[in-house]
């Protein structure tokens, strides 16, 4: 129901362009046993042409669907008279799904052929599709794969490393996006992305060749040589993993517009815009995540509290509560998860329960005290508790880490924050402009650098972050910003809210 489409293994489209083709996949896909006859098919598509024409152009609807379906070519079977499709390679699925539009296309939805044979065929078939096919709901979304190869190695000892090094790779992948890791030699069932290597010893070092392709396409999105020091071979391992980790997620995010199959992207859970956290939001919550709950519900509670933080819902106490709900269920899922005890934490830290925030954030650091989301965490639980070297401690300690760079605009915005605590107010500022060189959007930045600049009398400075400010807040003012309820706890903290009675704007 909807669309003609032809979908190959791991969700190749082989759907032939011309409308005719498509037609003649129609007909024979819903014939009985699918076959037609030859002379039936060409008068349902050519019954205006001439027989010799009508053949001639018959053979050529055949050739493009032969041509389309690429090794898979012997699906489109024949025999004396008739025409069809291979039933031990070729599945029907007439199931109705709703359209971009909520609706439920009709059968064939895309064919418009000016045949009147073909007409008259379509609409007895879409009468019969009706009375014959049930609408479903729209399946879950699979996760995406991740497929790691063995390294190819000519030394016993240098594959060993690789194997280390790539199996903590795929591992943290899989702690920070809804992701299922498994042997290349397994069948997904779906497009994927393979992580493979190369490494061999050269003197006392080890040199390892990292690729990163997409299957089935072959494409290859990413490749990088690192060269494991001997003598320092635990940290050399730290950041060559760490490396890979940004790779993946660089790639997914690159193949995402090539395959849908692929996923939410990270970026859009760490942004700070309206519409790329409610993407984020829409494809979180479609995920088929049973192999991820915890992760997917952890990540869903991170999105609403940045919404909540970033005044983006109409109803901030409803959604803090279901981010509280969501996070609680994600520790529950998997109670040793760093990532959903980091995510509780920073939950509970916006609903002031400073005490119950600390605790979570630091079993999540003793669970893995490289998980960013821990350190983050960690770090801003210290500031509530008003610890504020160690939380400045923390944060250049997690932003010095190679994973800061999958989200740097929060650790910049960490760092500023334990600053400005700190009363180190120029650099402070220094970090708020870092922020919105990564994340324009941001809107706490703007409130901090408004501020800070004000409380060094640059007015000009405090007037253009106020502007950028009303830009992505509409509704600010002044007066709402002095208010009980505005989120400025650091800035009233510091004595910095004399901006509020400036009349810049």
């Amino acid at each position: 129901m909807g669309p003609v489409e032809l979908v190959g293994p791991g969700n190749v489209r082989l759907t032939p362009r011309g409308m005719r083709a498509r037609g003649a996949l129609a007909v024979m896909g819903s014939a009985v046993a699918m076959r037609v006859l030859r002379a039936r098919l060409q008068d349902l598509l050519f019954s205006t042409r001439e027989p010799d024409h009508a053949n001639a152009s018959l053979r050529q609807v055949l050739r493009e669907i032969r041509i389309g379906l690429g090794d898979a070519r012997e699906a489109l079977v024949s025999g004396p008279g008739w025409v069809g499709l291979d039933a031990r390679m070729v599945r029907l699925d007439m199931t109705a799904r709703p359209g971009p539009d909520g609706q439920m296309p009709e059968f064939a939805a895309d064919l418009d052929i000016p045949d009147p044979e073909f007409e008259d065929w379509l609409r007895d078939a879409r009468m019969h599709a009706e009375q014959a096919v049930t609408p479903s709901a729209p399946e879950p979304s699979l996760l995406p794969v991740l497929l790691t190869a063995e390294p190819v190695s000519s030394d016993l000892e240098a594959g060993v490393i690789a194997a280390m090094v790539m199996g903590e790779a795929a591992g943290r992948v899989c702690d920070l996006v809804p992701m299922v890791a498994m042997p290349d030699r397994a069948d997904p069932g779906q497009a994927a992305i393979v992580l493979s290597s190369v490494a061999n010893r050269l003197g006392r070092d080890i040199h390892l060749l990292v690729k990163l392709s997409h299957r089935p396409s072959g494409r290859l999105f990413w490749s990088h040589k690192f060269v494991l020091d001997a003598d320092n071979l635990s940290a050399s391992m730290n950041d060559c993993m760490a490396q890979i980790c940004v790779g993946v997620m660089r790639v997914l995010e690159a193949v995402r517009t090539l395959d849908a199959a692929l996923g939410v992207s990270f970026a859009d859970v760490f942004s700070f815009s309206q519409a790329r956290l409610h993407r984020a939001e829409q494809a979180l919550a479609g995920m088929n995540d049973g192999v991820s709950a915890s992760l997917t519900m952890a990540l869903r509670a991170w999105v609403l509290t940045t919404q909540v933080f970033e005044r983006l819902v109409p109803d901030p106490q409803g959604s803090i509560q279901q981010a509280q709900e969501l996070a609680v269920k994600a520790r529950e899922a998997d109670p040793y998860s760093a990532t959903a005890l980091g995510v509780g934490s920073v939950v509970e830290g916006y609903m002031k329960h400073g005490q119950v925030s600390f605790w979570l954030a630091q079993q999540a650091v003793q669970m893995d005290g490289r998980n960013p989301l821990a350190r983050y965490a960690y770090s801003r639980a210290l500031t509530d508790l008003g610890r504020h070297k160690e939380a400045h401690g923390e944060a250049q300690a997690g932003l010095a880490e190679a994973l800061s760079v999958l989200n740097p605009a929060t650790w910049q915005m960490r760092m500023g924050i334990a600053l400005t605590r700190l009363g180190r107010f120029d650099e402070a500022e220094q970090r708020f402009d870092a922020v919105q060189q990564f994340a324009p959007e941001n809107r706490p930045s703007l409130r901090f650098l408004a501020a800070l600049r004000y409380h060094r009398h640059d007015e000009a400075g405090a007037l253009a972050a106020l502007q950028a400010l009303r830009k992505v807040e509409p509704g600010f003012s002044l007066d709402l910003m002095a208010s009980d309820t505005y989120p400025v706890a650091t800035l009233r903290q510091g004595g910095l809210l004399g901006i509020t009675r400036s009349g810049l704007i």
